[in-house]
């Protein structure tokens, strides 16, 4: 791709061929093209064209671009059979690039993420070119630069948005998970249930205890000594479910 084009027509050809398959079918023919690319590198010093053949890379960028231009013109064209082939064609140009994307891999992962991007972009995309006078690059060769710039832009804002949604759904998991660990009544009814029979089994023994020389004062010790260890448990880890 970088080396000198041996037999310059057929690579101007070969150029314009893939710059046509990729955003200008129905647009324009590789005669057309051909004639363009010509032009533009016949149009250079005489002493660059003399030393240097151009690369096969070069002449594809040339041509891309003066199919940028004819895409950005018939996408704000009047007739509305033309802006809709120059969209069709633009469709395909951007889909291709949002799935090589970086965000290509989050994007896979939501069904139908993808598409709504592609459409957000495309909106926007018509929407400057029905301004009048039309809106866009300043340059119209680089039309599709501009375009990928917004479809990028869009990309971003989505995978930005879900990824603070999803950290919004971890927070609120984790309040609920940490409620649960407070508050284990919520979630495990045997582990309650073990921890009240064993609170009425302790109360129990507590208040079946006499002193014999003063059976008031004991009745009446015995329940302050209930009441001070319902205060203590929390202390040795037992916690609010586990209270007397």
């Amino acid at each position: 791709m970088t080396e000198p084009c041996g037999d310059l027509e057929q690579c101007i050809r070969s150029a314009a061929t893939l710059a046509i398959g990729r955003c200008a079918q129905g647009l324009l023919t590789v005669d057309m093209v051909s004639e363009q690319v010509r032009e533009e590198w016949e149009a250079q010093s005489h002493k660059d064209r003399a030393e240097n053949q151009p690369t096969q890379q070069l002449l594809n960028r040339m041509a891309l671009r003066y199919c940028s231009r004819t895409l950005y013109q018939a996408c704000c064209f009047p007739l509305e059979e033309t802006r809709n082939c120059a969209f069709a064609n633009l469709r395909r140009y951007l889909a291709q690039k949002l799935q090589h994307s970086p965000y290509a891999p989050t994007l896979i992962q939501y069904e139908g993420a993808a598409e709504d991007v592609l459409q957000m972009a495309l909106e926007i995309v018509q929407k400057a070119c029905m301004q009048n006078p039309p809106d866009g690059p300043g340059d119209p060769a680089a039309f599709l630069k501009w375009a990928i710039t917004i479809l990028y832009r869009q990309a971003y804002a989505f995978v930005t948005k879900t990824e603070r949604e999803q950290a919004t759904s971890l927070d609120a998991w984790y309040e609920v998970y940490t409620d649960q660990l407070e508050n284990p009544r919520n979630y495990d009814p045997e582990a309650h249930f073990d921890s009240q029979e064993l609170n009425q089994t302790l109360e129990n023994a507590i208040l079946s205890l006499s002193n014999k020389r003063y059976p008031e004062s004991g009745r009446s010790s015995t329940a302050l000594a209930a009441v001070a260890i319902r205060a203590w448990l929390p202390w040795i880890g037992w916690g609010n479910d586990h209270a007397l």
